[in-house]
């Protein structure tokens, strides 16, 4: 291997020009355009400081899995963005403090524990169908995001922490919204909606302090009955700080997720057509249970597909805490390296027609020849999603139940726009029409 000193002068990633200005008004295509016309490793200014945004499944699992000791998530938008709203939950702290949080929540999430949330998600799901039954018969116009954003947050507050959300729902979904499509921490707006959530989840936790005989099997539960090797208890801000956590990387993603599906699906009569076919022959109007989703093999790729097309969580990035090599290119210590599976995603050497939607990429011989690391919409390596066989089961069960009965139709001439913030969403909502299937 070249020695580091001498990489400095010899290999460096070719840097971004000042072309391309009408995609940097789009984060998610002013990064398809660096790789576009860049490369799979490319130097850009982001922020304050430079970057490294790099486009190959060996280089993107090299930062995340073989090397991923030499990476952190000090960077601009994890603790400028996320932590402001995160503290240190596991979404933005770093070691000791995580390993010993991940060690602790992980068994909720575990695929031996998914079976207590399928319930939860069916009634969830059920409820959601009602108010599409009544929108549907009233003749009106649905914004499907903002419903997703509804139906993934009662679920995520059930069945995590056993609380009803019901009647602050509005409340919660307008808070959140402000906070992510604002995004400015020390914003007056952006403050006073961290404060709301606030009260509401630290609310949670002083009802279960003053009634410790609520025999509740759940995340909080788990949560405030922890104990640390020192005997000592979690601090009550940290537990805000993971029910936070969970509460907005739990429901924001999967509702962008399912959002992005039915826009998808809207558009695409032949994909409805195999997706309805299959949930008729294997739930005959059913809502599924945990049984029958491995028989929702299409279902599946549908939602895989989505997830590939328009990832919610668009970009990943890291901070290099010792010098590094990628590529055969010399990465600085304390540089930001940034992935995007949006970009990944859309590679043209592992995805034949990126733009195209086509679920049946993800057939078993179609993931097999490709890289580990061609399709990564939950992360990758230690700091991969913690929830992501919750948010998969979550998708089917709600995929399923509503395809059942609906066919959504865009409403013609209502814009949809992607919106890269902190997650990638429908920047105007997905207006839609409800057809009655049956």
């Amino acid at each position: 291997m070249v020695d580091l000193m001498e990489r400095k002068h010899l290999n460096s990633p070719p840097s971004a020009g000042t072309g391309g200005r009408d995609e940097v008004k789009n984060p998610v295509r002013f990064f398809l355009w660096l790789t576009q016309t860049y490369g799979d490793i490319v130097q850009y200014r982001s922020s304050l400081e430079p970057a490294y945004l790099i486009n190959h499944p060996d280089y993107i699992q090299h930062v995340l899995l073989n090397n991923g000791q030499n990476y952190n998530k000090s960077t601009f938008l994890n603790k400028y963005l996320l932590e402001s709203v995160a503290g240190q939950g596991l979404l933005t702290s770093e070691n000791p403090l995580w390993r010993q949080q991940r060690h602790l929540i992980q068994p909720a999430f575990h695929r031996r524990s998914l079976p207590k949330f399928a319930g939860l998600m069916q009634e969830a799901a059920r409820r959601s169908l009602a108010r599409l039954d009544c929108q549907a018969a009233e003749g009106g116009v649905v914004d499907i995001a903002k419903e997703m954003m509804r139906l993934t947050l009662d679920i995520v507050t059930q069945a995590l922490f056993s609380y009803d959300i019901s009647d602050k729902a509005d409340l919660v979904g307008e808070a959140m919204d402000t906070m992510v499509t604002i995004g400015k921490p020390r914003h007056r707006k952006v403050r006073e909606a961290i404060d709301t959530l606030d009260r509401i989840v630290f609310g949670m936790i002083d009802d279960r302090r003053r009634n410790p005989g609520l025999s509740r099997d759940d995340l909080l539960a788990m949560l405030l009955n922890a104990r640390y090797e020192d005997g000592t208890i979690m601090e009550d801000r940290q537990v805000r700080d993971e029910v936070m956590t969970l509460m907005v990387a739990g429901h924001e993603t999967t509702a962008n997720s399912l959002s992005w599906a039915w826009y998808l699906l809207a558009q695409h009569t032949e994909v409805v057509e195999v997706l309805e076919a299959e949930l008729d022959a294997v739930l005959s109007g059913r809502t599924p249970d945990l049984e029958d989703l491995p028989r929702l093999i299409y279902t599946e790729k549908v939602v895989q597909e989505a997830m590939r097309l328009y990832p919610s969580a668009w970009s990943l990035s890291r901070r290099a805490l010792g010098e590094d090599e990628i590529g055969g290119y010399y990465i600085p210590k304390d540089a930001i390296v940034a992935m995007s599976p949006y970009t990944m995603h859309r590679h043209p050497d592992y995805w034949r027609e990126p733009e195209r939607f086509d679920p049946e990429r993800f057939a078993p011989e179609q993931v097999a020849s490709r890289p580990r690391f061609a399709y990564f919409p939950f992360g990758g390596g230690a700091r991969q999603c913690i929830g992501n066989h919750f948010a998969m089961m979550e998708s089917l069960i709600i995929i399923a139940t509503i395809a059942q009965h609906y066919r959504l139709r865009l409403v013609p001439g209502h814009p949809v726009e992607e919106h890269a913030l902190v997650t990638l969403r429908p920047r105007y909502g997905i207006l839609v029409n409800l057809q009655t299937r049956h």
